[in-house]
């Protein structure tokens, strides 16, 4: 599954400060599928939007980049006494595409009961 920023920067981009400075810039429009599926951890758990903070970004190959960032995550049970802030820390690989930034994110989406049989 690919998530993409759209910006102007060009195929042959190396700088990763400056990549870094695009992404944090537009972060929340991919943060979703950044942090994926939250109810492996808990059917409570809910992502903390402004928390994600990218560590660093390194070239990979070939106009690709690996990016390795943190974010956060509350979980809030009541009937548990849960009220608790947990921090994920994960990478992703990027390539810079004509007029984008392609995020190659993985689906962890949760499978159904029905998936499982």
């Amino acid at each position: 599954m690919q998530s993409i920023i759209h910006c102007d920067i060009a195929v042959d981009e190396d700088d990763c400060e400056k990549l870094q400075a695009i992404i944090q810039g537009n972060i929340l429009k991919i943060a979703e599928a950044l942090a994926g599926d939250l109810q492996w951890y808990s059917q409570n758990a809910q992502l903390v939007p402004d928390s994600f903070k990218i560590i660093s970004i390194q070239p990979h190959d070939n106009n690709r980049f690996k990016m390795l960032y943190d974010f956060k995550w509350d979980l809030f049970n009541p009937c548990l006494d849960l009220n608790e802030t947990s921090t994920q820390h994960e990478e992703v690989l990027f390539q810079i595409v004509p007029g984008a930034l392609a995020f190659s994110v993985i689906d962890n989406t949760r499978p159904s009961p029905a998936d499982e049989l």
